[in-house]
């Protein structure tokens, strides 16, 4: 492993609509079904099969096998040396990230495992949860559990799906950090959440939290630039990129579909206007809606002085056989210009 990679976020998509198991959506079909089932504990390690469970936001624990292999295409940056359960730190995050935190610090144990709920940020449309696992026992592949997270405002389950990735660290801990979509709820207001984990193996292991949590003052910091441009994929299918959202947790692109469907990996390339090379790699998709998240992988964060991105779509067809994803990304349309900081000038 790297010594400052801990591993790529892996996107699982769960629809966790009033509990019912109910069929994944595209991206989690072409994307990650094929792929969970060898990949889940990691390369060259012994496999297990991956139980889908209604109901359960999962943090999918993909090992780092080469930049890239992820389709979120984050990475968890800290180092084993200097182990931080800070979601700036884990996440690699550069930007003071102090008043936008709930810092909750509980521990709940059973089944022989003890999980932290170190802190959590509530972000537009989305819950950062940064926590701890603590086994009573040597962690081993025989005895890992797969911990799934859910998401609650009022007892109403509120998580659309999640991304997420872990890291061990010693003999004994696990870190780990989720970012759960929260769907069809304004977060700039302060809510009672509850946040549930739930062993995938053992259901009637659980580890509950409850907190208050408000997006008030990310929300209040957070730049929102209408795009309007589009491009057309090779099924004729039109893509429509909405808006740019930035703010001291990254930068995102809002996108929908002529068709309702996205059967495309999605990539936008290019550069800010100081000349540093920019990348969004998709993220989300789900009911008509995707996102796509910068990627700070190669590049790093974007830049404080840019206030221009010239970016070009790239695509490759989702494969509908092989669950082998493709890298033959191929121009999908012309150039654009985003103005990101129009009130700067």
């Amino acid at each position: 492993m790297s010594s400052n990679i801990y591993e790529l976020l892996n996107d699982v998509q769960t629809d966790m609509e009033n509990y019912k198991a109910e069929e994944p959506d595209d991206i989690e079909r072409k994307r990650w079904k094929k792929k969970a089932a060898k990949d889940i504990i990691g390369k060259g390690k012994k496999k297990r099969r991956w139980k889908p469970v209604a109901g359960v936001c999962a943090a999918a624990v993909i090992l780092a096998v080469g930049v890239g292999s992820g389709p979120l295409h984050y990475v968890v940056q800290a180092a084993v040396k200097l182990i931080s359960y800070d979601i700036a730190s884990i996440l690699g995050i550069k930007k003071d990230l102090e008043p936008y935190k709930t810092v909750i610090g509980k521990s709940v144990t059973s089944n022989g495992i003890t999980i932290t709920l170190n802190e959590v940020i509530v972000n537009e449309d989305e819950i950062i949860v940064s926590s701890t696992k603590e086994y009573d026992e040597k962690i081993t592949d025989e005895n890992k559990r797969f911990i799934g997270v859910n998401v609650y405002i009022n007892g109403k389950s509120v998580s659309d799906s999640a991304s997420g990735g872990e890291e061990q660290v010693g003999d004994n801990t696990i870190v780990s950090v989720s970012e759960c979509d929260i769907k069809d709820v304004d977060l700039s207001q302060t809510f009672d959440f509850e946040i549930q984990y739930m062993d995938y193996d053992n259901m009637s292991a659980t580890w509950e939290f409850e907190f208050s949590a408000s997006g008030e003052e990310l929300a209040q910091s957070t730049n929102t630039v209408q795009i309007n441009k589009t491009f057309t994929l090779d099924d004729g299918t039109e893509v429509y990129l909405d808006k740019f959202t930035d703010n001291p947790l990254g930068q995102k692109i809002y996108f929908s579909t002529s068709t309702g469907n996205c059967d495309y990996d999605l990539v936008l390339r290019g550069t800010d206007d100081c000349g540093n090379a920019v990348e969004f790699t998709l993220s989300r998709w789900s009911n008509g809606v995707g996102r796509m998240n910068i990627s700070t992988i190669d590049n790093g964060n974007l830049s404080d002085d840019a206030t221009e991105l010239y970016l070009t779509p790239y695509t490759v067809k989702f494969p509908e056989q092989s669950g082998k994803l493709s890298n033959d990304f191929k121009q999908a349309g012309e150039a654009f210009t985003i103005d990101i900081r129009p009130q700067q000038k």
